[in-house]
């Protein structure tokens, strides 16, 4: 059963990584963090801990409800952008792009404006609204922790990529090390 708290640790690893990508001002590495978050929940929540448009669609629009930006549009931004590197997306409901921006060096953002048929977004402010939407998420589903849904999340969680020190084996045959220590 889902205990209260395991969904923080489960995500420490990306909101660290997200931390630290906004740190050294990385904010291509930290939109691709970002948009890859509804997929990882939505799959937490499938029955077969797999996701598919449709899910990432759903999960947006009951976690991430946004006038400006439909499931639709979230998952043709991800899309572009993961798969392609590109902000262009054709003629969708509103926009046929996005330009992502970051903070200027004043401190000054520029997000949620629109230019013509481009969707202006700050990444940095982006992020803390899927954070957001995401942490809203873990409470909800680790409230019912009987409930189908968070049945899914447990079972599934356990199956996610984690990141752990692992010690090399001092040898292994047919390798060699080399070091330049003298000792």
């Amino acid at each position: 059963m889902l205990t209260l708290g395991a969904l923080d640790k489960t995500f420490r690893m990306y909101w660290d990584d997200m931390e630290r990508c906004r740190a050294g001002r990385a904010y291509w590495s930290l939109l691709h963090v970002t948009v890859c978050l509804p997929d990882i929940c939505a799959a937490l929540e499938s029955q077969n801990g797999r996701t598919l448009g449709k899910l990432y669609i759903d999960w947006c629009g009951r976690h991430l409800p946004d006038q400006m930006l439909t499931g639709e549009e979230r998952y043709a931004m991800r899309c572009k952008v993961l798969h392609e590197g590109r902000a262009h997306v054709g003629q969708g409901r509103r926009y046929s792009g996005f330009a992502f921006t970051q903070p200027a060096a004043n401190g000054q953002v520029d997000h949620r404006r629109v230019d013509g048929t481009t969707l202006i977004l700050d990444v940095g402010k982006l992020s803390e609204e899927y954070r957001i939407g995401v942490e809203n998420w873990i409470r909800r589903v680790e409230a019912k922790p009987a409930d189908p849904i968070a049945t899914n999340v447990e079972k599934n969680r356990q199956t996610l990529v984690q990141v752990s020190p692992k010690p090399m084996p001092t040898q292994m045959p047919g390798v060699f090390f080399y070091s330049n220590r003298t000792s």
